[in-house]
């Protein structure tokens, strides 16, 4: 075993060797050349550009949650899409969740941003019970994708109705047409009106006249629609009376509505003729002086068009007969009726010259003015053959829907509103806000017939308080 002497003795050799070699530098006189810094440098910077990059990459895997998200306001999971809204203010918000976008809209309006955070931040907070409208839109158009114009609605013979929303309606136009069609033992004529303006409108379209049967036995009724290049009885197209009630009505073709009083008395007036043409003539008398057609009233003249004067010709009177027109050489010179008998019959002023095989009703709106409904025929896409009769489709163009007011033939800016959906649901809009909230305020909303609303299936209720209530079963009343 060393002793302690010879344990000093080797730690002094050694050294003494260390010292030694420190001082006489490499054997052969040859330093060793340090290495060169540049190198150490490249590699450390290489190594903090990776860092600060994955750090980069790890923030936007792994983002924190932004100062202000406990505001009032749209949740979303950035790891499964469930939804969520802040409704108060506070420094511990409760998340409530929330069926879909629709709802969410309707509690926190159109323009909401959503804010995206982990599903581990969303665990950590106080989490509410489930609100929002069951059966809503899962999203609606903004208010560039509706269309409240253009609508079609089309039948065939012992069909249905095919509603169309569209950019491209796919109907032919045809504006001299008429068409007869029958419901039940019911039947009517859609002719284009002569309303020159409508209320409002630069072109009044058609209107539905009902053709109530003429004579005891109704012989009289074809005679009646040929006069009028209508098709006849036989010929008349089978319709539900829904699609009847897409237009509006006019005065039925009958001897009732030229309002007639006295029908076969001596005219009052007649003395005062100086021309001698009614020296045998009766109230109800048909003049035909040239082109010109007279109504012989209780109160005075009346200038027929020649629609109407066709349609008093072939209509059978309280006499059970048909007035046959008399010509006469002149006018009588007595003063014309003030009263217009026909002033709200909107009837043709001509009888048309063709009619359509494949019926429909084409829907024209404007702010601010009356609907009016055109009569069309159907094209490839509108037709509605295919469907069964008592049946209704309506389809919407993909990411449109519609906006508008329900009511009245007449009405310009009054009306319920709804919402129609791309499934082509018509859902009511409850609350003064509920437009707003859901990006319409400043839409010049449109006057919609509701006989039109009634074609689309009924939707759910779309109200702010409806969307912050607890999830129910939608309403079987809600168009009601």
């Amino acid at each position: 075993m060393a002793t302690k002497k010879d344990l000093v003795e080797a730690y002094s050799f050694s050294r003494r060797r260390l010292v030694t070699a420190f001082v006489s530098g490499a054997p052969g006189g040859r330093e060793v050349e340090p290495a060169r810094p540049g190198r150490t440098i490249v590699g450390g910077l290489a190594l903090a550009v990776l860092l600060v990059a994955g750090a980069a990459i790890a923030g936007v895997f792994s983002p924190t949650a932004p100062d202000d998200w406990k505001q009032p306001g749209l949740i979303i999971s950035r790891d499964n899409g469930s939804s969520y809204v802040i409704v108060d203010d506070s420094d511990d918000p409760e998340l409530r969740p929330v069926l879909n976008s629709t709802s969410a809209a309707l509690i926190l309006g159109a323009d909401v941003k959503p804010t995206l955070l982990s599903q581990d931040t969303i665990d950590e907070q106080r989490i509410g019970a489930d609100i929002g409208i069951f059966g809503a839109p899962a999203s609606v158009p903004t208010s560039g994708l509706l269309l409240d114009d253009g609508w079609t609605a089309c039948t065939a013979p012992d069909a249905g109705i095919r509603l169309r929303l569209s950019p491209d309606p796919d109907v032919v136009p045809a504006p001299r047409a008429a068409v007869t069609v029958r419901n039940g033992d019911d039947y009517f004529v859609v002719a284009p009106t002569s309303d020159t303006a409508g209320p409002g409108a630069a072109d009044p379209g058609a209107y539905v006249f009902p053709v109530p049967l003429q004579g005891e036995s109704g012989d009289q009724t074809d005679n009646l629609l040929s006069a009028l290049r209508a098709p006849i009885t036989t010929q008349a197209i089978p319709v539900s009376r829904e699609w009847i009630n897409l237009f509006p009505t006019g005065a039925p073709l009958d001897w009732s509505s030229f309002g007639l009083t006295g029908f076969g008395t001596t005219p009052t007036y007649a003395a005062d003729d100086e021309t001698g043409v009614l020296q045998d003539k009766l109230v109800g008398d048909l003049l035909a002086v040239g082109d010109e057609h007279l109504l012989l009233t209780d109160s005075g003249p009346v200038a027929l068009s020649d629609f109407a004067a066709t349609v008093y010709a072939n209509v059978v009177a309280p006499d059970n007969a048909v007035v046959a027109p008399q010509p006469v050489t002149a006018a009588p010179r007595v003063p014309r009726s003030e009263v217009d008998p026909l002033a709200d019959a909107h009837w043709p002023v001509t009888t048309p010259s063709e009619t359509v095989a494949e019926p429909c009703a084409q829907l024209s709106t404007e702010s601010g003015q009356p609907p009016v409904a055109h009569l069309v025929a159907a094209g490839p896409e509108s037709a509605a053959g295919d469907l069964a009769a008592g049946s209704k489709a309506a389809d919407v163009a993909s990411g449109r829907g519609a906006y508008v007011l329900s009511g009245g033939w007449q009405d310009t800016d009054q009306g319920s509103p709804y919402l129609v959906d791309g499934k082509g649901r018509a859902n009511p809009l409850l609350g003064d806000d509920a437009a707003e909230r859901l990006g319409y305020a400043d839409y010049p909303v449109v006057v919609v017939p509701d006989t039109w609303i009634e074609l689309f299936r009924c939707g759910v209720v779309l109200s702010p308080t409806a969307a912050l209530s607890p999830p129910t079963e939608p309403d079987d009343d809600a168009c009601a």
